[in-house]
């Protein structure tokens, strides 16, 4: 059976304890501590969240996250673009069959360039075109000239020792990011479908 707190008052004359103390919650209807009232602004993000707001462009709710990509697939992409340009290399060798230093020369800058010029416009090399990957500043966005010029000029010390040291950058990077990513601000993601 149902008991009124009204007609317990007026049996034994006493007032009710307040709704906290039976139900352990405010009444419905009325504002708890912290909630906002009208016509006062709402507390900092920080304050709300407990942490900062994203960067401007940055994922936001309701959006897809960018999914990075780390060591693995990026050396199968770097093994793809090497096969291209060593055919490449293979050819110019040959034409350049008596000038074997010219040779070396042209197909170390030929080789920085490719990287350059089809991250800076298409937004990945041939190897990550085909596992569906590309670079993009941290926020998502394309990347520039001059992102691609930085981080594929450091290229030359990621690279060293095999790649080891790039790779090391990559694993301890919370965006996996090698030292030329993280000079230019770029990362490497999967591509959206």
């Amino acid at each position: 059976m149902y008991e009124d707190p009204n007609q317990r008052q007026q049996q034994y004359g006493q007032q009710p304890p307040p709704y906290e103390q039976q139900y352990g919650q405010q009444p419905p209807g009325q504002q708890q501590y912290g909630q906002q009232q009208y016509g006062q602004q709402p507390p900092p993000y920080e304050q709300q969240y407990g942490q900062q707001p994203p960067p401007y462009g940055q994922q936001q709710y309701g959006q897809p996250q960018l999914q990075y990509v780390g060591v693995g697939l990026r050396f199968v992409a770097l093994l793809i673009d090497s096969i291209i340009i060593g055919v490449v290399g293979g050819i110019l060798g040959e034409v350049l069959r008596n000038a074997p230093g010219l040779a070396g020369a042209v197909i170390g800058v030929l080789s920085i360039v490719y990287y350059i010029v089809m991250e800076a416009t298409q937004g990945a090399t041939l190897g990550k075109m085909a596992l569906g990957l590309r670079v993009v500043k941290t926020d998502g966005s394309p990347i520039s000239w001059a992102e691609s010029i930085i981080r594929n000029l450091l290229r030359i010390i990621d690279g060293l020792f095999f790649y080891l040291v790039g790779a090391i950058f990559i694993w301890t990077s919370p965006l996996k990011q090698r030292l030329g990513d993280r000079a230019a601000n770029t990362v490497v993601v999967r591509r959206r479908s």
